[in-house]
């Protein structure tokens, strides 16, 4: 039996300017102190690990200065022009899922806030528990 062809829509390469557009703009819900954005909105427990409503584990963004905003802004970036991403049926502009590894062999998974603006969140992957899109 032939192997069924991948549902991933089709899409252009995304444009120069349109990789320009793309910002890190972080999450609340993966920050457990201060960060640019205000407060945080995980629940770190008495044991010490975070989570939120509906969630029994947050995975916890430790990015929560300007210059690390602009760090992981360049992150995301660098992941559009290096192919690192996947499209999903619904994303408009921009993919919903992109990740990349920094300088320190971290994994980082990014996924896409706006489709149509290109504002992502993103947090540190254990690579135990990297997703399909990531492998």
């Amino acid at each position: 039996m032939a192997k069924r062809p991948r549902q991933v829509p089709q899409r252009e390469p995304l444009t120069t300017a349109q990789i320009e557009q793309a910002i890190y703009v972080g999450s609340p819900e993966h920050k457990k102190e201060r960060w640019w954005g205000g407060l945080p909105e995980a629940y770190v427990g008495p044991d010490g690990d975070a989570s939120r409503p509906g969630r029994q584990i947050t995975s916890v963004c430790e990015l929560t200065t300007e210059a690390e905003r602009d760090e992981a802004t360049n992150w995301v970036r660098t992941a559009l022009r290096m192919g690192q991403f996947r499209y999903r049926d619904a994303d408009k502009d921009f993919p919903a899922h992109i990740w990349y590894r920094d300088e320190a062999g971290q994994l980082w998974q990014g996924r896409c806030v706006n489709s149509v603006l290109g504002t992502y969140k993103g947090w540190p992957v254990d690579e135990a528990e990297r997703s399909e899109d990531i492998r």
